[in-house]
């Protein structure tokens, strides 16, 4: 059996290299529920409608939290599914609320890559600036 996407390889990254990841995610107002069920996260404003209004917002944002996790997760099939690399990500900036019904798109860019040894076993180390749209 055979992948569709084989996936980069820690020799195919260049540093200055734009990945735009393939299926986009629309978060509902189920995973929000469903990751507060799961975490237990009870912040008030990600919680409730009346809360977030109060404080002058159209309604209960998307956990950032979750939003990070579910961006993450879109980078696995290109990023770390065949290269063995300890990942490192910069610059994550959450710039606007997520709502139940947006749909975010993941865009990696490749900011260094290198090798060392550790225990004679050689590792890779794999950093790039990942952005959501």
């Amino acid at each position: 059996m055979t992948k569709s996407n084989p996936g980069n390889f820690f020799e195919d990254f260049t540093p200055g290299q734009q990945i735009a990841h393939a299926t986009p995610r629309t978060l509902s107002e189920a995973d929000a529920a469903l990751n507060i069920a799961l975490t237990g996260a009870r912040h008030a404003i990600f919680s409730g409608d009346s809360f977030a209004q109060d404080c002058g917002l159209p309604g209960a944002p998307i956990d950032p939290l979750l939003v990070f996790h579910t961006v993450f997760g879109k980078t696995v099939p290109d990023i770390s599914l065949n290269a063995v690399a300890n990942l490192g990500y910069a610059e994550g900036r959450f710039l606007i609320p997520v709502y139940p019904g947006d749909t975010l798109n993941a865009v990696s860019e490749v900011i260094g890559a290198s090798q060392f040894q550790r225990q004679n076993r050689r590792r890779h180390r794999a950093h790039h600036r990942l952005q959501s749209r």
